[in-house]
């Protein structure tokens, strides 16, 4: 039986650039952090099943702010996410510190998936949009027959940008059938009225992108195979990490699908979402984020406190 899709928020990352932990920072007007407005949209969308990957250490902090105000609307469970989390015969490199990125964050959870998944940011705001769209595509697309069908929701450009520095953004190349061909992330984006820029060379010359080129906010839909390819690929991984930067490399998703879209059956349908999307990468984004939230709710999008 098709079981209904699970929703995995990757909540375990370092957040350097932010400063903090940025996850469990309130931005909403009754005090939510902003995952929630994330797990809100999924609960309306029909999400019952709710994973949350963090670090071991991160567990009394998430279940006092956040799991008792969840779990009388979603089933809530918590996954970890640890450096040493490795498959028999690996160790972490002297002086890693540095998370092993967002595929091994999906893999740390594998003991509790067994349907397909969705999976996002803790730190950034979707809308509602997105979550209706995934749900109904993984509801009925399951792993029958020899294709894997995975899906991704894709934002415009310029609705994802921030004022306050340059971003990274994967950029989706699609067919005339909305199948994603291939990502490629480019770095040092920064926003131009309704367009937007981005450099190559540190900022000695900038290059024009359209406001309504697709890109990816890692908010992927995986069918259930994929954990069995992403365990495979990881042992992989590690003995080319292993060479290459034991210390800083990343097994990252938008990565790991392009192989595959490469190297088995699988495909992926992209969706779009006109809906504004908004994070906290910087800390200059707390304000715009809060007002934003304040916005929503003034508007009657999401209700204040947002679970009575």
């Amino acid at each position: 039986m098709h079981k209904k899709p699970h929703l995995l928020i990757m909540a375990a990352g370092m957040a350097s650039r932010y400063g903090g932990v940025k996850q469990l920072e309130a931005v909403g007007p009754s005090g939510e952090i902003i995952m929630e407005y994330s797990i809100h949209a999924a609960v309306e969308a029909g999400y019952e099943d709710l994973i949350i990957v963090i670090k071991r250490d991160m567990e009394a902090d998430f279940e006092e702010i956040l799991g008792k105000r969840l779990r009388p609307y979603i089933n809530l469970q918590y996954a970890y996410q640890e450096l040493d989390d490795l498959p028999p015969g690996y160790c972490v490199p002297a002086d890693r510190i540095k998370p092993w990125g967002t595929g091994h964050a999906v893999l740390a959870a594998r003991e509790l998936l067994d349907a397909p998944v969705t999976v996002i940011n803790a730190d950034d705001y979707y809308g509602k949009t997105a979550f209706r769209l995934m749900y109904d595509f993984l509801s009925e697309n399951d792993d029958a027959g020899d294709v894997q069908r995975h899906a991704l929701c894709t934002w415009m450009l310029r609705n994802t940008l921030s004022p306050y520095g340059t971003v990274s953004r994967g950029i989706c190349d699609v067919d005339d059938q909305d199948r994603l061909i291939a990502i490629r992330e480019l770095k040092k984006i920064s926003p131009a009225d309704q367009n937007a820029v981005y450099t190559l060379d540190d900022g000695e010359s900038w290059q024009p992108l359209s406001g309504e080129t697709r890109v990816s906010m890692n908010f992927f839909g995986l069918a259930r195979g994929f954990m069995q390819r992403l365990a495979e690929n990881f042992t992989a991984f590690l003995d080319k990490s292993a060479t290459d930067q034991p210390l800083s490399s990343e097994y990252l998703l938008p990565e790991i699908l392009g192989q595959e879209l490469v190297s088995s059956n699988c495909e992926i349908h992209t969706m779009k979402s006109s809906e504004r999307w908004f994070g906290v990468t910087y800390q200059e984004d707390k304000a715009f984020v809060e007002a934003s939230l304040r916005e929503l709710t003034d508007k009657g999008v999401f209700p204040t406190p947002l679970w009575k």
